[in-house]
């Protein structure tokens, strides 16, 4: 998953069940009160957190994202885990944005919790997918393998690791192009792209907009 360390790491927590929710606290006998502190509803389990609380709805409402299933309150979080990774490969990046705007709830829930300010769901969404706002990096080297250009761009919107190697597979030819070279080898780890490109098989829809 291409996700911050930090991110992987709360990610990793919560699959587990074992983030500091106020349910599992309760469970441990370190608090006596497991109601949400933000709806004031229902116990703050890991699945009302990120799904069912008034805040986590507002927060998934704003960012656009649409699940292709439908989450049930009897769920944890291992299990929303799981049905994403079955969607990975129709809906590429979509499990990475997910968690990293589950992180972003869990951030300013804490936050919250210390003294902080409850940000709105709008507000949530968007500084957490901030953090997976990619760049592109291109070197230009002779047949001898001296640097003769580099060019490095910020990419500001929100692809997945398909569409991002795309985008920067086209970022390279341009470049190129704009330095005058016409006689061009390019690199790259990615064979669904590669195979895409030559045409050996069906482009993504993700990327049918970038590979030409």
């Amino acid at each position: 998953m291409n996700v911050p360390n930090k991110v992987k790491h709360f990610a990793w927590k919560a699959c587990r069940n074992i983030l500091a929710t106020k349910e599992n606290l309760r469970r441990r006998n370190i608090t006596k009160d497991s109601i949400c502190e933000v709806c004031g509803k229902q116990e703050e389990s890991t699945s009302h957190l990120f799904w069912f609380c008034d805040h986590a709805k507002e927060v998934w409402s704003s960012c656009k994202l649409s699940f292709p299933f439908e989450i049930q309150p009897s769920w944890d979080y291992m299990d929303v885990m799981w049905f994403l990774q079955k969607w990975e490969e129709a809906r590429p990046g979509l499990l990475e944005r997910i968690v990293m705007i589950c992180w972003g709830i869990w951030k300013n829930r804490n936050e919250a919790r210390h003294g902080g300010k409850q940000q709105s769901g709008q507000a949530v969404s968007r500084s957490s997918l901030r953090l997976k706002r990619a760049g592109v990096g291109v070197v230009i080297r002779d047949e001898e393998g001296q640097v003769i250009a580099v060019l490095y761009r910020k990419l500001h919107t929100q692809l997945g690791p398909l569409e991002s190697k795309a985008k920067a597979m086209e970022v390279g030819v341009k470049f190129a192009r704009e330095v005058g070279i016409r006689d061009v080898l390019f690199e790259g780890d990615s064979l669904v792209l590669n195979n895409a490109i030559h045409g050996l098989n069906e482009i993504d829809p993700s990327v049918q907009n970038v590979v030409r």
